[in-house]
């Protein structure tokens, strides 16, 4: 016998009452979000552009300290924390566990990538514009 024999369904009819029949009234399930959050690509992360992204993040670099565009503070705070700590010796994880050592690594380069995206963002726009 079939596992999903034994699931009971409930019909559409029986949950009607929740929902609300007058679309001019606001009821308490109506929250507005911003676009970004309905976006459901704005929260994930592609990867398969991390190469571009990189290469946007060193342009940005030369053109900053070349004086052309300015570099945002959160991006240098975001960049300058990251190398420190993937530098110190002293982890969450100690690199010398063979996989795991390096997942709180990644975790930090996944973490500052997605803050300092925006910038980036920008950046490109600016560099096209010019």
């Amino acid at each position: 016998m079939d596992k999903t024999d034994n699931i009971r369904t409930k019909h559409i009819e029986a949950n009607l009452e929740h929902f609300n029949p007058i679309p001019d009234k606001v009821s308490d399930t109506s929250v507005g979000f911003p676009e970004e959050v309905r976006d459901y690509r704005y929260s994930s992360t592609d990867y398969r552009n991390i190469w571009e992204y990189l290469e946007l993040l060193f342009s940005m670099l030369v053109d900053s300290f070349k004086g052309k565009y300015p570099l945002p503070k959160r991006t240098a705070i975001v960049l300058t924390l990251t190398f420190l700590y993937l530098i110190n010796p002293v982890d969450i994880v100690l690199d010398i566990v063979p996989v795991i050592g390096f997942v709180d690594d990644v975790a930090v380069l996944a973490f500052a990538s997605r803050l300092i995206k925006g910038d980036l963002e920008n950046y490109r726009a600016w560099k096209m514009s010019h």
